[in-house]
């Protein structure tokens, strides 16, 4: 079988036609312990006290919500049409793009935000580039190379074969080719996982659901890592 990488535009398209895989991996990180996520990253946008957000990779648009409810003028954009659709649904500006190419003009924005999409981005350097152009500030959420490490060391998958993209290790270095400067707020955490919950994960992955049979028989459940990390980056004077 071929190996499916996160960043292959093809299984990124083809993962996001509907949401129903994305929605069943959030279900387990519901019960993530810790700062919320998406708590962080929206404080992180309003310390810049912005008026203009583009959001890309939106997904159903719940994120790009939250800031146009505190009164931001919000555009969110995601390559998949079922996703614009949803965020539209929200009554959001929601617009098909691809953050390696933005139809936007430079300095459009005040704020850029990439929610746990970074790494899904074939030419990151591309991407990157693009988001610094049309905005000063970019806030990224994303996962650690140990996000889910006992799981997948259950069905023999190598961790290390995601260790190019976008992540809490990589993160720093590739934002410092477009900002001045560069911050990250590590949020380590927990989530407790039965057999059953992590056969459903894997079977609900993007690039590995072959791998849920290998899921091995255990009662009760197990504490699982999850590494995630909120990047604040900067050209503002």
């Amino acid at each position: 079988m071929k190996k499916r990488r996160q960043d292959d535009p093809e299984l990124v398209r083809s993962e996001y036609i509907d949401d129903t895989r994305l929605a069943a991996r959030q279900s387990i990180w519901a019960r993530r312990t810790g700062p919320k996520v998406f708590d962080v990253a929206f404080d992180a946008v309003l310390e810049s006290a912005p008026r203009r957000v583009l959001e890309v990779g939106c997904g159903r648009g719940e994120f790009a919500s939250r800031l146009q409810q505190h009164g931001l003028e919000v555009v969110a954009t995601d390559q998949s049409a079922h996703m614009v659709g949803l965020a539209a649904a929200r009554g959001l500006d929601a617009r098909s793009a691809d953050v390696q190419d933005l139809p936007f003009a430079d300095h459009e924005f005040d704020v850029a935000v990439s929610n746990f999409m970074l790494y899904h981005v074939p030419d990151i350097q591309r991407g990157l580039a693009e988001l610094a152009r049309v905005a000063p500030r970019l806030v990224a959420t994303t996962t650690g190379i140990d996000q889910l490490r006992e799981m997948w060391e259950a069905v023999g998958r190598d961790l290390w074969d995601k260790a190019h993209v976008f992540l809490r290790e990589t993160g720093e270095e590739y934002l410092r080719s477009h900002y001045a400067t560069v911050r990250m707020i590590d949020l380590p955490a927990t989530v407790e996982m039965s057999a059953d919950d992590m056969r459903r994960y894997i079977a609900n992955s993007v690039a590995h659901r072959d791998l849920a049979d290998r899921v091995p028989a255990f009662e009760g459940a197990r504490t699982i890592t999850a590494s995630t990390a909120v990047f604040v980056a900067s050209n503002a004077a």
